[in-house]
């Protein structure tokens, strides 16, 4: 999570609103439960709104102010040395419909 220490820091001073949708850390083994539960507790000390998600959730997504959307494959609360990667769409209409798909909308 240190890596987004300063980016996210930055974009709410802006008035950024940022979304993250992960798994409910409960859902990991021990060891990635415990970072999984710092990261999310960081994310929301700063302002970073997150929904957890039961049930076998297995995707990386992040949502800035509901215009930007963040997409792929890497571990976002938890990724080290990874070669995975994340895809940036900005298109607030792209972002919408992955809120709806989720059926978050109604909460953001």
């Amino acid at each position: 999570m240190r890596t987004f220490d300063r980016l996210f820091k930055k974009l709410l001073e802006q008035g950024v609103k940022i979304y993250i949708i992960t798994r409910n850390p409960k859902e990991h083994e021990l060891g990635m439960e415990i970072q999984s539960e710092d990261a999310i507790s960081w994310c929301e000390m700063v302002g970073v709104q997150v929904f957890l998600i039961a049930g076998n959730h297995h995707r990386k997504l992040a949502l800035l102010d509901r215009k930007v959307l963040w997409e792929g494959s890497l571990n976002i609360l938890s990724q080290n040395k990874s070669r995975e990667i994340m895809r940036r769409i900005e298109s607030p209409e792209l972002t919408m419909q992955m809120l709806s798909f989720l059926k978050l909308e109604k909460f953001l």
